[in-house]
């Protein structure tokens, strides 16, 4: 139980520090076609703690829990192939389809864990513990995405500058060549 507090907590401090990064440049987000996904990876953490929270009570929370269930995993197929119900692009990028490869493997042997899951702590542990397995999975997801934005906005701004220098030098010479 102490393993998912610790994980929730680097979770949502990933969470909130990512937001503030995408919120302070909002001029350049738009043109980054992973946006979407980057934000719903974020929101599978907050699935993950919902699943174990209903887990962790006396009597397991059965809808919360189908109801998670069934948003994590239309989410993550999305977030690797896309789905244009929920706007969700997938993604080419070798690291990140890998990480999201990953958390595919693990949230197909937890599902079946979930389904199974009975009142007993033995079972409720086992299936605590391997989302704990997926939330560490899927915060280094959340990274690589905030990587690849990072890597964008780098680009962005860049480019940004190069066309505003290329811009000012072709001026200088339109105005050199109307003094000669």
């Amino acid at each position: 139980m102490k393993r998912l507090t610790q994980v929730a907590i680097i979770a949502s401090l990933l969470g909130t520090t990512s937001i503030m990064a995408v919120s302070n440049d909002y001029a350049i987000t738009d043109n980054y076609k992973l946006l979407n996904d980057m934000n719903f990876a974020k929101k599978q953490q907050e699935l993950i703690l919902n699943m174990s929270l209903a887990l962790e009570r006396n009597e397991i929370d059965t809808i919360t829990l189908q109801i998670s269930k069934k948003k994590f995993s239309q989410v993550l197929l999305g977030l690797v192939n896309g789905d244009d119900s929920i706007d969700l692009k997938g993604t080419n990028i070798p690291t990140i389809k890998a990480k999201l490869n990953i958390v595919q493997k693990l949230w197909s042997t937890e599902l079946s864990i979930l389904n199974r899951v009975k009142s007993d702590n033995d079972s409720k542990e086992k299936a605590i513990k391997g989302l704990n397995n997926i939330m560490i999975e899927m915060s280094q997801t959340v990274a690589l995405y905030n990587k690849s934005y990072s890597k964008f906005r780098q680009r962005s701004k860049l480019s940004s500058i190069v066309a505003h220098h290329m811009g000012s030098q072709q001026h200088k010479t339109v105005a050199f060549n109307v003094v000669q």
